[in-house]
């Protein structure tokens, strides 16, 4: 018996649309190769006694529609906001530590520039304006980045560091601030665009608090697994070990797909939650896609430039600045290794010159300090993503060796503010671009199946609904692309239920 629709893959905005479809009455199965849900948004056991966001790793931008539509709270889903907002350890014993709390930090700012504390605020407020207007158009069904005013388009339309500039000057403040323009990006601060990138990962509200942060208890799994839950309780069927080969097409439409164990499943509409270039190029049939629709596929952007490595240490990083092995406030903060701009221009330009970051782009995150669960008692799990390390090499495809060499030089880097730190590790988990393409079908190994810049954002990025009747895109490929939103599920479950309503 056929179903009403299969869904490719369940990473979380596969498992959103299927929630959807089969609470709107649908019959729905979700496909998944791996033998575990939820794609790159999953949490796993690398270590006896630890739990393990394997790629992505906080939580932001997850629609709080679907949180409510889905009840997730009840299938869960238990997030927190992180207690400190940003940590930069500096060589010369000062750091920088961003909360919550506003006099604290004007205090922090004004030991270097008491002109900053104004600057920052006023910085502050554009970023989390910004991110409201990006938040208010996450699942428009019809997204269109000139419905922004004009100041708004312009300023996102810039740099990261241009817009960064405008408010602050202290370089281990304005490196801070810039950070978020860059993550997952292979582009530098200066490049045209980073400003949108950092207004997209200030446009979260899943704390009801435009552009916060936090940690869903149990790791990132957890919110696989409550959405993945409220799709069975609706009626979704979820498969795992069961990858599919290709769309099978009659007539010009969907009737189905093909496993990679020579099994078909049919259905006349098929939601795939992999990124553009795998849906086009590898599972659909060529020969039903005109030929500038193919090169707009073959031309678009997604090189990883992004590592991830996840270390199971012994005891907490005592760093110089703020010296001590008991969880103070910096260990739940953001770690950022960058004291200026210029550091991160550098960063990229190494990249870009056809060779990796000598002195990388340093991101680093500890729930373990907040939540217990995840880690064996007295231990403690730090998540690093470090960039610039592109998955399209000069010398070739990565090798274990040279992704253990990037993963020492990280470790080095942090170690000049945390001394200890080496000798802490106890195991780690290495993820080059490559790696990132392999695990989780990452094309290219980028995280947000594609840049999130000019010429790939809101109405330039893939639509919903495909030039083959019965396909859908629904993963980050569409809008509003990467981050752990929700949204491009959501959307795609929309369109297909009107699409159906009009048939009907």
């Amino acid at each position: 018996m056929p179903y009403d629709a299969i869904v490719i893959g369940s990473g979380h905005n596969g498992l959103v649309a299927a929630a959807y479809l089969a609470r709107a009455g649908r019959s729905v199965c979700v496909l998944e190769r791996s033998d575990v849900i939820g794609g790159a948004t999953i949490s796993e056991h690398p270590w006896p006694g630890w739990t393990v966001s394997t790629a992505s790793y906080v939580c932001s931008l997850l629609h709080p529609k679907i949180i409510a539509d889905l009840d997730l709270t009840s299938h869960g889903y238990d997030a927190y906001r992180k207690p400190a907002a940003a940590f930069t350890p500096l060589l010369d014993g000062r750091s920088l530590l961003l909360t919550r709390d506003a006099a604290a930090n004007a205090a922090e700012i004004a030991i270097f520039s008491q002109r900053d504390v104004a600057g920052f605020r006023s910085l502050e407020t554009e970023r989390e304006r910004l991110g409201a207007l990006i938040f208010e158009a996450l699942d428009d069904d019809e997204p269109s980045f000139e419905s922004f005013d004009r100041s708004a388009q312009d300023t996102m339309l810039g740099s990261a560091a241009d817009f960064v500039r405008r408010y602050v000057q202290t370089p281990v403040l304005q490196a801070e601030s810039v950070n978020d323009g860059l993550i997952g990006t292979y582009a530098g601060p200066e490049s045209p665009g980073t400003a949108y990138v950092l207004a997209h990962h200030n446009a979260g509200r899943a704390f009801g608090v435009q552009g916060a942060w936090g940690f869903v208890r149990g790791g990132m799994g957890a919110v696989s697994a409550a959405i993945a839950s409220a799709a069975r309780a609706a009626g979704a069927e979820i498969r795992c070990g069961a990858g599919v080969s290709r769309v099978l097409v009659r007539s010009g439409r969907v009737v189905g797909v093909a496993l990679e164990d020579g099994a078909e499943v049919s259905a006349p509409i098929v939601l795939s939650n992999a990124d553009p270039k795998t849906t086009f190029l590898r599972l659909t049939p060529r020969a039903e896609l005109d030929e500038a629709f193919v090169r707009r596929v073959e031309d678009w952007s997604c090189t990883g430039a992004a590592l991830k490595i996840n270390l199971a240490l012994g005891e907490l990083p005592n760093f110089t600045c703020r010296p001590g092995l008991n969880a103070q406030p910096h260990h739940s903060a953001t770690l950022h290794v960058a004291d200026s701009i210029e550091y991160l221009q550098t960063a990229y330009e190494d990249a870009r010159a056809g060779s990796v970051s000598r002195a990388p782009l340093i991101e680093g995150y500890m729930q373990s300090p907040t939540d217990a669960s995840i880690a064996p008692h007295g231990k403690q799990l730090l998540s690093i993503f470090a960039q610039y390390f592109p998955y399209d090499r000069d010398d070739g495809p990565w090798t274990t060796a040279q992704a253990e060499g990037a993963a020492d030089v990280i470790v080095a880097s942090l170690a000049r503010f945390a001394p200890n730190l080496p000798n802490a590790i106890e195991a780690r988990q290495i993820l080059t671009p490559l790696d990132l393409e392999r695990r989780f079908g990452l094309s290219g190994g980028h995280i947000f199946h594609g840049e999130l810049l000019p010429g790939q954002i809101f109405e330039h990025r893939f639509s919903t609904r495909t030039p083959l009747r019965g396909l859908y895109l629904c993963g980050s490929g569409t809008h509003p692309g990467g981050c752990v939103t929700g949204a491009p599920g959501l959307r795609a479950s929309r369109a297909v239920l009107a699409d159906l309503a009009v048939r009907s």
